[in-house]
């Protein structure tokens, strides 16, 4: 895995060409946005050998998440800068809220898992933390906070689900389909707003807050790497964090 890098913004810009912003957020989250996009249940989705408990565990707690995940992205139109800013996050909460949208009914029916399960599930104590993060960093943060926690949330499944577009699909329809969620073009779309929309804020911050930024994300990291190790293995993997990095 790559050593994280521990300098500033401004270090990152004097050794990397052409440098962004978010480069150096993902550079100082080493090793965890590396563990996080490049782990073991991702590739099993995409070759198919995720066991069915696991990948139940995993749809579940995706499951709980949603309410929040729209919860977050209204934080986020609220203070959204520009009127552009708000049109795409309000089209992304649009589509995360429609009707239309049954892909995790579909696949409970699927994998046999009866809607009194999944409508009365609780989050677990990995989904816990990830959503208090986003929550509070959107809700009572700074924009470009709750930004930095969606930017790595997105981010991530993006980097995964691009790299696993490229293989053949798996045969379960609802592994093949999650794929091309996190591959299709309007998604990368989104993703690289997102980058480019924290790019043009946080490189304007002043050094402290960029710092901030680096720690939110690399916390956001750790704990993207704790949900699918909990899925994965069926054990709460809560991370052991440094305070001097996060």
């Amino acid at each position: 895995m790559p050593e994280a890098f521990s300098g500033s913004f401004q270090d990152f810009q004097a050794v990397t060409p052409n440098a962004r912003f978010s480069d150096w957020l993902a550079a100082r989250a080493e090793p965890h946005w590396s563990e996080a996009t490049d782990h073991a249940f991702t590739h099993a989705i995409g070759d198919g050998s995720v066991p069915d408990e696991a990948y139940v565990r995993y749809l579940i707690e995706d499951y709980t998440f949603i309410t929040d995940l729209a919860s977050i992205l209204g934080y986020l139109v609220a203070k959204a800068p520009s009127m552009k800013s708000k049109s795409r996050l309000s089209g992304f909460l649009a589509l995360l809220t429609s009707e239309e949208n049954d892909y995790f009914l579909r696949s409970f029916d699927a994998l046999g898992v009866s809607a009194a399960t999944y409508e009365t599930a609780a989050q677990g104590p990995v989904t816990r933390a990830f959503a208090d993060l986003l929550l509070t960093s959107s809700g009572k943060g700074t924009y470009a906070e709750g930004l930095a926690c969606l930017l790595c949330a997105e981010w991530c499944y993006l980097t995964w689900g691009l790299r696993e577009a490229k293989k053949p699909r798996p045969e379960k329809f609802y592994l093949a389909e999650w794929i091309d969620l996190h591959a299709v073009e309007g998604f990368e779309s989104f993703v690289n707003w997102i980058r480019e929309e924290m790019d043009a804020v946080g490189a304007a911050l002043p050094p402290n807050d960029q710092e901030n930024l680096a720690k939110i994300f690399s916390k956001m990291s750790a704990l993207e790497v704790a949900f699918f190790e909990t899925a994965w293995t069926g054990e709460a993997c809560l991370p052991e964090l440094n305070p001097e990095k996060v």
